[in-house]
């Protein structure tokens, strides 16, 4: 377990910090905050602003009590002393994160309408071009299955230690 105060502190900071930074599309979500004046060529679907948001305050809140619980930075586990009904949210919140970036990464890979993507290889840029937006694509689809069994073997791992 890490006791040092200044640690602590910098966890409960970066925590709140990225909290603030997953409000920010929440915000624009409900209106709050302007989306902008200019709609977008290709316009996300709303829900992604609300699981890139979600994300973000699931991450903070998850810093936040590493530092309240004195959390070590070598391991990735809660103390032991932390009670398991908080355990088990710290836990829905991390595979609420994987699966989140997993459907993120499936929709730019697989969803409809086109995608804009530009790439720098050894001093070229290609941009818009319909072979960039395939090459994205591709990128995208392999990281939604590596996404999607990451999730899964998440899932497993929180399921095993949820049993014992």
């Amino acid at each position: 377990m890490d006791n040092n105060p200044a640690s602590r502190t910098t966890y409960i900071v970066v925590g709140a910090l990225t909290v603030l930074v997953g409000l920010v599309p929440l915000l624009a979500m409900i209106g709050v905050l302007p989306h902008g004046q200019h709609e977008p060529a290709d316009p996300a679907p709303s829900w992604m602003g609300w699981v890139i948001g979600l994300m973000f305050v699931g991450a903070g809140i998850i810093v936040i009590a590493r530092g309240v619980w004195g959390a070590s930075q070598s391991d990735d586990q809660l103390p032991p002393t932390v009670p398991w009904p908080l355990r088990a949210i710290n836990d829905v919140l991390a595979i609420g994160i994987v699966l989140g970036l997993a459907a993120l990464f499936t929709w730019v890979a697989f969803g409809p309408g086109p995608r804009h993507f530009s790439m720098n290889i050894e001093g070229l840029i290609f941009a818009g071009s319909k072979s960039g937006e395939t090459i994205g694509r591709v990128a995208f689809g392999l990281f939604a299955i590596l996404g999607w069994a990451i999730a899964a073997l998440t899932v497993r791992a929180t399921l095993r230690r949820w049993r014992r």
